[in-house]
C-alpha cells in the first residue's frame, strides 16, 4: 500500500505549488494511474514517492513503512524505498536489451534467476511487449517507453 498525506512540494523558480496538500491511498495490487494536464504535479508526485524530490510537508508510507515525514524528520534515500520507477524520458540503458532493462532492478535486489524470468515475462505480457524483449537501443519514441 502507498499512503500519502498532506504532501506539498514547490520549486523556487515557480510561483505556484507543484503539489499542494495531496492525500491518496493506493492499495496493494491496485493498478493506479495519475492523469492530468502538463504541469499539474504528476511527475513531481512520483519523484517524491521514489525519493528523488524532497517535499516541504507531508508523509509518504510504502507497505506500512514511513519513507518520508516532514514532522518526524524521516527521509529515506531512494535506494532504501521498496519502489521502482520507469522514467518518461529516455532513461534506460541503451546497451542492454528490453529484457535486461526490466530485470536490472530485480538483480540488484538479488532475486533468483527463476524469479527474475517470471517477473520479466509477466511485465512484458502485461504491456504487450513480449516481442520486444530481445531488442536493444530502443528508439526515443514514447511508443516503447513505459510511462
Amino acid at each position: 500500500m502507498i499512503r500519502i498525506e498532506g504532501l506539498k512540494k514547490s520549486f523556487p523558480a515557480s510561483d505556484r505549488q507543484a503539489v499542494d496538500d495531496l492525500a491518496l491511498e493506493i492499495a496493494e495490487g491496485d493498478f493506479f494511474t495519475l492523469l492530468g494536464p502538463s504541469g499539474c504535479g504528476k511527475t513531481t508526485t512520483l519523484r517524491c514517492i521514489a525519493g528523488l524530490e524532497r517535499p516541504e510537508a507531508g508523509e509518504i508510507s510504502i507497505g506500512g513503512v514511513t519513507v518520508f515525514s516532514s514532522s518526524r524528520g524521516i527521509n529515506l534515500p531512494p535506494h532504501r524505498r521498496p519502489i521502482g520507477m520507469v522514467f518518461q524520458s529516455y532513461a534506460i540503458w541503451p546497451h542492454m536489451t528490453v529484457r535486461q532493462n526490466i530485470a536490472y532492478p530485480l538483480k540488484n535486489l538479488r532475486k533468483s534467476r527463476a524469479e527474475i524470468d517470471e517477473a520479466v515475462a509477466w511485465v512484458l505480457n502485461l504491456v504487450g511487449l513480449e516481442a520486444m524483449a530481445p531488442r536493444q537501443d530502443l528508439p526515443r519514441s514514447r511508443t516503447w517507453l513505459l510511462e
